[in-house]
């Protein structure tokens, strides 16, 4: 035979194989899809982490990450079955499930709920009494402004005092940095950094600080996908788990990859909210722990919130809301 001609049948040949082993490989590969709560940001890294260097791969897995339009529309699409794990305020879900959407948290990642008081470093705000007389930039109906009067309640602010002054989504910021009210109920991470680069702010006043800790972004399913889809679920959480462990011994891996999936995101920021991010990754019941593992103690507590204040009805337990079977044994 001709050597040259042996030698490009037998390239031709192996080549085939590569490819048709790699098509066999990828095949195996159970393909699931994760809706984000909202646009990538640095809360998120742990997922781009886990895809980018091949843990979920490594774990069987095909995953695709897609953004969402907040955490009411991701529970809807998950409970529907569109997609097969989404990301959400925990308390949301929460309030899911007293309504019989069924849905159930898997693991937390904002954990230390990152909803505070936000005001100008030129406000003079700096305590909870400060915020009597002034007026207050809110959204009607957003999840931190219903969490504001639990705050205030707790720290005895007198809320009659207090001047409501309503705002959109797209004009609250604009409104504080205009002089036009004095604070707002926001994220420290990310809505703080951000109005920071505007304006230099006070260090927020973050209700979790101050005697009210909801859960804040977690991982959940549906139900039927808990009850038959365990196997995938554990995989997946152990591969989140080493994302995570990748972002915190480099945070610019992060930041390059979040920055990848939301071109329109500021690395300069994202450097900044993933500095940040660790304090809001565990509450006190949780330190110590593997990241994403959520303790009882606090979604009893977010319960407990979410039915004197958001109208969650009585009867509602926190394994109706959270399971953490998902996670290695050890934790």
């Amino acid at each position: 035979m001709n050597v040259r001609k042996f030698a490009v049948t037998t390239l031709t040949v192996v080549s085939t194989l590569a490819v048709s082993c790699s098509l066999a490989a990828a095949a195996d590969l159970e393909k699931i899809s994760v809706r984000l709560d909202w646009l990538a940001g640095s809360n998120h890294a742990a997922l781009f982490a886990a895809k980018d260097k091949g843990y979920y791969k490594d774990a069987g897995l095909d995953v695709e990450i897609l953004n969402g339009q907040g955490s009411l529309s991701t529970i809807q699409l998950v409970a529907a079955g569109n997609n097969t794990i989404g990301l959400a305020s925990l308390s949301a879900v929460a309030l899911a499930e007293s309504k019989d959407i069924p849905v159930i948290g898997i693991a937390g990642i904002m954990q230390r709920g990152p909803e505070s008081v936000i005001a100008l470093a030129s406000s003079g705000i700096t305590k909870p009494k400060d915020l009597e007389g002034k007026k207050f930039g809110y959204v009607p109906s957003d999840q931190a402004q219903k969490l504001f009067d639990a705050f205030a309640d707790v720290n005895g602010i007198n809320k009659s005092t207090i001047k409501r002054v309503a705002t959109s989504y797209a004009t609250t910021f604009t409104s504080l940095i205009n002089g036009d009210v004095d604070f707002v109920a926001a994220w420290a991470v990310p809505d703080g950094t951000k109005i920071n680069e505007e304006k230099p702010i006070a260090p927020p006043m973050v209700f979790a600080d101050f005697g009210i800790n909801t859960l804040g972004t977690g991982i959940f399913v549906s139900k039927d996908t808990a009850d038959k889809k365990g196997d995938i679920l554990k995989r997946f959480i152990a591969a989140t788990i080493k994302g995570e462990a990748a972002v915190e011994a480099n945070p610019e891996v992060g930041v390059k990859l979040v920055h990848a999936a939301n071109p329109e995101s500021s690395e300069k920021v994202l450097a900044i909210e993933m500095k940040a991010l660790p304090h809001f990754l565990h509450t006190d019941h949780t330190a110590g722990k593997v990241y994403g593992w959520v303790a009882p103690e606090d979604v009893a507590e977010t319960i407990k919130v979410q039915q004197k204040f958001f109208d969650m009805k009585p009867g509602v337990n926190a394994d109706d809301v959270y399971t953490g079977k998902f996670f290695p044994a050890s934790n």
